[in-house]
């Protein structure tokens, strides 16, 4: 069954060559999981909640896909560029309901 990524992320804006490596990083391997990007958008309006700067919406082939590329080694390698470029990110895997 296909699965979507959706990410909300706020980005650290004291350290934005974090943010640029780990996206040049990450999205590689979201494509070479089998991702398929459905939208980048910049957030415009917080109407309730945390404020967020990005969102990212992806589609899988499965949530294994997806929970295959979060634990690899290669994913692995760019989560303290991730921590440092980002002061809240939140990864998601949504499923038809």
């Amino acid at each position: 069954m296909s699965a979507t990524l959706v990410v909300t992320a706020t980005p650290n804006t004291t350290d934005m060559e974090a943010v640029q490596s780990y996206l040049k990083g990450v999205m590689p391997l979201l494509m070479c999981a089998g991702g398929t990007l459905v939208k980048r958008l910049k957030v415009v309006q917080i109407v309730n909640g945390r404020p967020s700067g990005m969102v990212l919406v992806m589609d899988f082939p499965s949530e294994q896909a997806v929970e295959d590329l979060f634990a690899s080694d290669a994913y692995e390698a760019l989560i303290e560029t991730r921590d440092k470029g980002f002061s809240e990110i939140n990864m998601l895997i949504a499923g038809e309901m």
